[in-house]
């Protein structure tokens, strides 16, 4: 039976008049995550059938014979008993995804939408105080990452293990298609993890929500990270202040990692510790302790997951590259190549190690064109050789085929902000400044705390002329990951922004730390050693230039002049500060 809709284009989700409840006040849901619930997991429907039918549901959220008809319910895709606890799910899954400060807005688009429906879209929009292009962008964000987090939740049953956080019809989370695992190797999805109550250790009860809070938050966090599922948290907070055997955790829940931490009040300073556990054989995979100052604890737990959720992410895909090694040698299938092409790309970055990741990035594109992931890596590695190395003997093909790519890569995952910072760079190679900005800007308001983007925004400015405003977007992408595998890359921006503005002594300084954190980048060796240059150290700037050619032999004055992004007059005059710094340290004019 089709569940009738009426005629599009009058209400804010073409839904009739109902209860003013927001979604989010609703019933709450009853101790089981959907993962749980489904007895039979969603692989009867198509994603975009899958999409449609929860979409149907947010319609319908306040009408229990709308939501009796539909098909998540009507054909037996979940077991949930009937719609009051339908209803509930969606609940629990707007708190989970939407919980946080950063999220707010995103979980305001959806609360008045949705509960009071009988509201045009470009009411719902002037009261948000939000542009209706905006206001549909937000919208169509915040439904497609309930979908997503559904679909991933639905695919992830025990009884149904799927590998790589793949669909059980062995469509991937990434776009793309995994093989299922034979005898000796592990069922459960690639990057899957549950995320433990953190421990209040020492502390008062009055510490218990801002500690429960950064679960609650990590676990939002690491459910936006590409390809990772993780466990609800309503199954995760199930095993609180118990005994905890993280093997048998792992079986119970059909998930690879399990990861925990701890947080001490000591007075004027939060200590957090954290620390990622194998589920399968309990080993100790990565651990991380640091201290913040106590201070506006929202403001706090934010950071803290933030900065959590990006290094959880890169370990998890580390460790699953060495599993793949370990677990199927000669058998890698698309996720394979592509988990190996980011741990290549992860670890001390150079220009051999990006045409390392590009070489696996490639071969997971031979075998499933539409991975998403691989066709980020894919156009990242290519932008490094032009961007950030000027090493390319065929610029202009190499910028056509990360645009090729980056292009797909959009169409196939329109709201995923690593695209857009992709895409970002490849605009930059093509000397599209504005446009690069931009995309960076929309990355920006995709997904606030993802590092990279705010750091490019810091090269752009600088790009465009404003060398002034560069520090600051740079100065967050530091304090949001300040242990990101690219933070290199970050100092060389502020080095760089320093040197535009005249301060060369700092402008050093800036670019040897780029040098310490990353030895293997030639192009901060090139800049540092024309910095030194022009503070007159010339016998320094020479030994570094010639480290630096061991990297980029081809590198030359004119290879760098070809690269700039813009043509502001402010930046080519700072630029050109630079070629003359290139020509005293012994680079060649090519």
């Amino acid at each position: 039976m089709m569940i009738p809709v009426p005629p599009p284009g009058t209400n804010a989700e073409d839904g009739a008049a109902v209860s003013e409840q927001p979604i989010s006040d609703a019933v709450d849901l009853p101790p089981i995550a959907f993962r749980e619930a489904s007895s039979a997991p969603a692989f009867a429907l198509a994603y975009e059938e899958f999409a449609a039918a929860v979409k149907d549901a947010l319609r319908d959220v306040h009408s229990p014979d709308l939501l009796a008809r539909n098909r998540l319910l009507r054909d037996g895709i979940c077991n949930l008993n009937g719609p009051q606890e339908l209803r509930a799910l969606l609940c629990e899954t707007v708190g989970t995804l939407f919980g946080n400060a950063r999220d707010e807005k995103l979980r305001r688009v959806l609360e008045l939408t949705y509960s009071q429906p009988s509201l045009k879209q470009e009411v719902v929009a002037d009261r948000l105080s939000l542009s209706f292009g905006t206001y549909r962008r937000h919208l169509s964000t915040a439904r497609e990452r309930m979908v997503r987090w559904l679909w991933e939740s639905s695919q992830a049953q025990p009884e149904r293990p799927s590998a790589a956080g793949t669909t059980t019809n062995g469509e991937n989370l990434e776009g793309g298609t995994a093989a299922p695992p034979e005898a000796g190797e592990s069922a459960s999805p690639r990057l899957s993890l549950v995320v433990l109550p953190f421990v209040n250790i020492g502390g008062s009860a009055d510490d218990n929500p801002f500690v429960d809070g950064v679960t609650e938050t990590l676990i939002t966090d690491l459910s936006r990270s590409p390809g990772v599922f993780v466990i609800s948290r309503s199954t995760a907070f199930a095993y609180k202040d118990k005994p905890i055997d993280v093997r048998e955790i792992g079986r119970e829940l059909g998930v690879r990692y399990v990861l925990e931490g701890s947080v001490q009040n000591a007075g004027e300073r939060m200590r957090f510790n954290a620390q990622l556990v194998d589920a399968e054989s309990g080993g100790h995979l990565w651990a991380e302790r640091f201290d913040k100052q106590r201070g506006d604890l929202l403001d706090m737990q934010d950071e803290v997951t933030t900065r959590l959720a990006r290094t959880i992410h890169i370990e998890m895909v580390a460790a699953e590259s060495r599993r793949a090694a370990r677990e199927r040698p000669g058998r890698f299938d698309a996720v394979d190549h592509t988990l190996l092409g980011w741990a290549a790309w992860n670890r001390n970055l150079s220009l051999e190690s990006a045409r390392r990741a590009r070489r696996f990035f490639e071969t997971a594109l031979r075998l499933d064109e539409n991975n998403v992931g691989a066709l980020i890596g894919f156009a990242n590695a290519h932008m490094w050789e032009v961007n950030m190395s000027y090493a390319s003997d065929d610029r202009d093909a190499q910028i056509r085929a990360a645009e090729t790519a980056a292009k797909q890569a959009l169409a196939l995952a329109p709201d995923r902000a690593e695209a857009h910072v992709t895409y970002g760079t490849v605009l930059y190679a093509l000397h599209a400044p504005e446009r690069a900005l931009r995309e960076f800007e929309y990355a920006v308001g995709l997904d606030g705390h993802l590092a990279a983007a705010h750091a490019y925004l810091g090269l752009m400015k600088y790009s465009l002329g404003r060398a002034r405003d560069s520090r600051a977007h740079v100065a967050e992408a530091m304090r949001l990951s300040p242990r990101d595998p690219l933070l290199f890359q970050w100092h060389f921006f502020v080095g760089v922004g320093e040197l535009f503005l005249g301060r060369v002594v700092h402008g050093i300084e800036s670019l040897r730390k780029s040098v310490e954190i990353n030895p293997n980048w030639g192009l901060s060796r090139f800049i540092l050693a024309a910095a030194l240059a022009l503070a007159g150290l010339l016998a320094e700037a020479a030994e570094v230039r010639a480290v630096a050619q061991h990297f980029v032999p081809n590198f030359t004055v004119a290879r760098f002049r070809a690269g700039a992004a813009s043509d502001n007059p402010a930046y080519l005059a700072q630029r050109d500060h630079l070629y003359s710094g290139l020509r005293l340290a012994g680079v060649p004019e090519g």
